[in-house]
Parts: C-alpha cells; structure tokens; sequence
C-alpha cells in the first residue's frame, strides 16, 4: 500500500504531466501569437499565480491531515493550478474555441470553493483536536493533584502550594493558620454498614468543606481519613467557626447499609487548630495539627 509521502508525489507528477500535455495540445492545435502581440504584463502576472498555484497545490499534497480533508484540499487547490495554467496558455495562444476560455474561468473559482471546504473542515478538526487535547491535560492534571473520592486536592499539591504561601504578607492579627480533622468512627462505620458506606462519608465530608471554603483557602485530604485546610490570612476565631459549621452540618449524615437500608449514622470528627508562629514552616505547623507530613496513610476509605 503507498504511503502518504508516495500518493502526494504521485498525484504532483501527475498533474503536472497532464498540464504539460494539454500545453503541448493547445499550442499544436492553436496558432502561437508573436511576441509583439503578446502582453508580457499579463503573462508575468499569471506565470506568478501559476507558481503559486503550484505551491499550495505541493502543500496540500504533502499536509498531514485527515484523508478526506486532503482529498478536498488537494483537489481544490489542484483546480485551482490548472486554471491558472490555463489563463496562462490564454496569453500566448490565440484560442479560437469556447474550451481554453472555460477552462480558466471555471476552474480557478471551482477549485478555490473545494479548497475553502477544505480548509474550514481543516479548521474545525483543529478545534476539536485542541479541545480534546485541553480535557486531557485537565484531566491528567487533576488526576495529578485532587483526590478522586472528595475532590479536594491531595497532601502532595497541599504541601507544594501552600508552603510558599506561609511567607505572604498578612493583615494584623491574621496569621496562616491550618485546621487539621479527622473522622474518628471511620473504621465503625465501614464494618458497620460496609465500605460504600465509608466511602460516602468521605465524599460528604469533601463536600461539606468545599461549602465553606472562602477564596484563597486549600483544603486537602492528608490520608484515609485525615484532612486539613490551610487558611493563609485567618484568626483563630475564623478557623473555630468553620471547624464548628463543619462539625454541625456532619454531625448526623444519612447513609445505606449493604443491604441497601437507608440508617441515621453519628459522624465523630475531632479537629485540632494551629496558628503559624514567626518563621515557622508548613511541615511543622501541620504536624502540630495532627495531620500526616509524610506519604504513610494511604488515601482511601477505609
């Protein structure tokens, strides 16, 4: 089977084997017009469209694109080259029939109008190309760095992006500070009503913290059933409210055991809140939070 490389070389010869010929039927069939009948302006003019005819038809041939794309692409612009090629001819010729006239008219704009398809279905195959290729990224980024189960981010991103964060300049009487929780009856509530059950707590706990998230806090799960949220410029006021509408809001959630049984179930969240000292890190200020620095708790319900 020929190659992509092989067909457009192919197709090139080809074309310009049969504009040859059909230039060497013309000349032999109408009489030539003598070089001071001949308007070399014209000629000049057409012989650089012609050439560039050529060069778009050589570019289409070659492009890497879709065979349907380059099939209308390449005959639109082939089109194109012979029609040129043959108002060409009209200038050193003295057609004496309707043929050599036609031909010229019609085929220039008929190959453009093919090679316009072309290029807008070119177009459009870019766009979906570009689209596809930016959810990939965004899902291959996020696969990256938020959890999937709650959809917060992970202890990895917690750690690279708000370490940095801890050297902003604040207002008075804000500091960073972290919340560092924890669902102590995980482990009940999976042998109780079986790991779905587990797993949507989790995933109820990761909306809850979204809900009260403000602009410029992160919120990660740590581990199993560790999390934290870092709040760049709080009081440890603001960080008792939001551990306190937290603890409300998920103090009685309703869950299905595996028999499918819908049961009221008492969640057990223990919270720690630390504020960061002068020069302190956010290694440090997390440890004293309670929530894990090093990757030694699997993040999955448990």
């Amino acid at each position: 089977m020929l190659s992509h490389f092989s067909k457009a070389l192919f197709t090139l010869l080809l074309t310009v084997l049969f504009a040859f010929v059909w230039a060497l039927f013309l000349f032999y069939t109408h009489p030539s017009l003598r070089p001071d009948s001949v308007d070399w302006a014209y000629v000049l003019r057409d012989l650089f469209l012609c050439l560039a005819a050529f060069l778009l038809f050589v570019v289409a041939a070659y492009l890497p694109v879709r065979q349907p794309v380059a099939l209308k692409l390449t005959l639109g612009f082939g089109l194109h080259f012979l029609g040129v090629w043959q108002n060409l001819l009209n200038d050193l010729i003295q057609p004496d029939g309707w043929l050599p006239q036609t031909i010229g008219l019609a085929l220039v704009p008929l190959g453009l109008l093919i090679a316009t398809l072309g290029l807008y279905q070119m177009g459009r195959a870019y766009r979906v190309s570009r689209l596809m290729l930016g959810s990939y990224q965004k899902i291959e980024r996020d696969l990256a760095t938020i959890d999937q189960l709650t959809q917060l981010y992970n202890r990895r991103y917690f750690f690279t992006t708000c370490g940095p964060m801890m050297d902003h300049p604040v207002q008075e009487n804000d500091q960073p500070v972290v919340i560092g929780f924890r669902v102590l009856n995980l482990t009940e509530l999976n042998q109780r009503l079986g790991l779905q059950a587990g797993d949507e707590v989790l995933i109820r706990v990761g909306k809850a913290v979204r809900r009260y998230l403000r602009p410029g806090q992160i919120a990660a799960r740590m581990g199993g059933r560790r999390f934290a949220v870092f709040m760049p410029d709080a009081s440890l006021a603001e960080a008792e409210r939001f551990a306190e509408q937290l603890a409300g809001r998920l103090k009685h959630v309703l869950l299905k055991d595996q028999e499918g049984e819908e049961t009221l179930a008492t969640l057990e969240l223990s919270f720690q809140i630390a504020a960061a000292e002068p020069g302190e890190t956010l290694e440090s200020l997390s440890r004293r939070t309670g929530s894990p620095v090093e990757e030694n708790e699997a993040p999955r319900g448990l």
